[in-house]
């Protein structure tokens, strides 16, 4: 019972603030604008309510009639403004079967909205209605600005005012922060608010064009219908591609966490034919991914790095690898040849994965080249390399060195280090290596195997924290749509 209890005391207050703020605009009112300017501004702010689209946060819904309420807010001041806010909600709310509470508070919200961007306007020095809507006198610039801007001021001030009522109710009603629900249902689309509600100014200009004595030429008026019609379908398709970036967030997420799934898998296989060398590919990648963030690198490119070193030995699930790994002693040269071509054999399998494509695909193709030219499969040399590779051979070579093998016990830290500074230059990327051997999280990891666990833990649960950027649906559609006018 608290929560119906909450929200009847939420809209009760709204309700009553709402109340205060038109009974202190009944004392500024302006002479009454007439039947025909309130029957028809009315009549198109009920017909945009009957238009609203679903709100992404689920129970609220949004509509370009704020267009038709800001224009009479700047054409017949604050109380009349408001009160034409309120009958066009309430008629709307009841036209739709709405619960009475929430008509109530729909009707309340709005028109308090309504009256304080109205008072902001007029407190900004705008006029009733703008005199450059009126065309008296000379325009200029500076008699145009300041009121443009009182008006971009007050619209603004509306949104604020609205969105956060709004969002307050839905906060309530659906145990939520209002800060996420505001940024849920505002923030992505506050910029195209605001500039769809210059759309005011064409309707209160139609307004006073058409505003003759003669009945007839009020018919004129409904041109303003052709503007708003183009922006609710912008408005519409804008919800509606939001949707759809939603949606492919959520399937984004989902392909990624079964496709690391399945990559665990292929490298628990490399691993079971090898007792020594098991999480040996885990361990590498937390190596790897720790020096890729010391160093300060993009969160993408630590996110691609880490997923290359988990996958650098990918290609020894070919059977031609299988003796060579379980084998107790030294390879041949002839084994060590196919032994060398694991690299190439890795990549292959990840080309087959069309994001892994570029850094990955390219850092573990080239993991075991080395600075001097000397390496495999391809023998590149220095920066040609691509950084990932680099960062993945320091972290092969630590583990290699820092755990036990069939031929020796693990390496102290101390031991690894003179290892990576005698081949400083010549195997490994000199400033990877005194960026590794001064890492003090690197030294933690392979002087305390605890620690160490817990670092690789993280890969091996095939999870890591959220890296998308927080709205990334958003970017995607922004970027996809720069893309888009970029093509045509």
């Amino acid at each position: 019972m608290a929560k119906p209890l909450t929200i009847r005391t939420y809209v009760s207050v709204v309700l009553t603030v709402a109340l205060v703020a038109m009974a202190a605009a009944w004392f500024v009112r302006t002479p009454f604008a007439g039947a025909w300017g309130f029957s028809v501004l009315i009549v198109a702010g009920f017909m945009l309510e009957m238009s609203a689209t679903n709100l992404r946060g689920g129970d609220g819904a949004g509509s370009l009639s704020f267009v038709v309420y800001i224009s009479a807010g700047i054409l017949f001041g604050p109380f009349w403004g408001g009160a034409v806010t309120a009958l066009s909600v309430g008629i709307g709310q009841i036209y739709g079967r709405q619960p009475t509470i929430k008509a109530v508070f729909n009707a309340a919200q709005k028109a308090l909205a309504i009256v304080v961007a109205v008072f902001v306007y007029r407190l900004l020095g705008g006029e009733l209605p703008p005199r450059f809507l009126e065309g008296a006198g000379t325009l200029t610039v500076r008699s145009i600005v300041p009121e443009a801007l009182a008006f971009l001021a007050a619209a603004l001030v509306f949104f604020i005012v609205n969105s956060l009522l709004v969002s307050g109710a839905l906060a309530i009603t659906r145990q939520r922060s209002v800060w996420r629900v505001w940024k849920t249902n505002t923030l992505w689309v506050l910029g195209y608010d605001l500039c769809a509600s210059t759309l005011a100014l064409l309707v209160a200009w139609l307004y006073l064009r058409f505003d003759g004595p003669d009945g007839v030429s009020h018919l004129g008026f409904l041109a303003l219908f052709a503007p708003i019609i183009g922006a609710k379908h912008v408005y519409t398709k804008l919800n509606t591609l939001q949707k759809l970036y939603d949606e492919l967030d959520g399937a984004y997420e989902k392909l990624e966490l079964n496709l690391r799934e399945q990559l665990e898998m292929m490298v628990k296989s490399i691993e079971a034919r090898d007792p020594y060398t098991s999480g040996h590919s885990r361990r590498v990648a937390a190596l790897s991914k720790t020096i890729a963030t010391d160093l300060g690198l993009d969160v993408q490119l630590v996110d691609e790095i880490e997923n290359a070193a988990l996958l650098h030995d990918v290609g020894k699930i070919h059977a031609e690898f299988a003796p060579l790994l379980s084998k107790e002693g030294r390879l041949t040269e002839e084994e060590w040849e196919i032994m060398k071509t694991h690299s190439a054999k890795s990549a292959e399998l990840v080309a087959l994965f069309s994001r892994f494509k570029g850094n990955v695909l390219e850092s573990v193709r080239w993991h075991h080249e080395r600075w001097d030219g000397k390496g495999y499969p391809d023998g590149i040399a220095g920066d040609a390399i691509p950084l990932g590779a680099r960062i993945i051979m320091i972290s092969d070579t630590i583990d290699a060195m820092s755990t036990d093998r069939p031929y020796r016990k693990a390496l102290s830290f101390e031991k690894v280090v003179s290892e990576l500074i005698k081949y400083r230059g010549i195997q490994f990327d000199p400033n990877l290596v005194d960026a590794t051997v001064n890492s003090v999280t690197i030294r933690r990891m392979v002087s305390e195997k605890d620690f160490l666990a817990e670092q690789t833990s993280r890969i091996k649960e095939g999870r890591r924290p959220n890296s998308r950027p927080a709205l990334r649906s958003q970017k995607s559609f922004w970027e996809g749509l720069r893309s888009s006018v970029g093509q045509q």
